[in-house]
């Protein structure tokens, strides 16, 4: 198999997991926990922005704390792969377009 070929099947491999992972994003929690102390009671709202650029503070229930801890890191994790995925889409690219060039020389 040439390398034109791997170099190809990577690129497209990695755009059908970045739609995949940016999918699974729209499902889960965005933003950052906070706390605020009410008369010695500690009260977790999830504060983000919505689609038009407002920010929005939801109240978390202390058993529902724990899943959204783990959906802000998960986010944060698959945020960081496509990054990296988009990162080896661009040097996959860039060494595909130099050979370009070289076998139009």
């Amino acid at each position: 198999m040439a390398l034109r070929e791997v170099l190809e099947e990577q690129i497209e491999r990695n755009q059908k997991n970045i739609a995949m992972y940016q999918k699974k994003l729209s499902f889960l929690s965005k933003g950052s926990i906070h706390t605020k102390k009410v008369n010695g009671k500690e009260y977790y709202y999830l504060k983000y922005r919505n689609s038009r650029g407002k920010r929005v503070d939801r109240y978390i229930k202390k058993n529902d704390l724990a899943i959204v801890k783990h959906e802000l890191n998960t986010r944060k994790q698959i945020e960081k792969w496509i990054k990296e995925m988009e990162e080896d889409i661009k040097i996959a690219e860039k060494a595909l377009g130099d050979r370009k060039k070289k076998n139009n020389e």
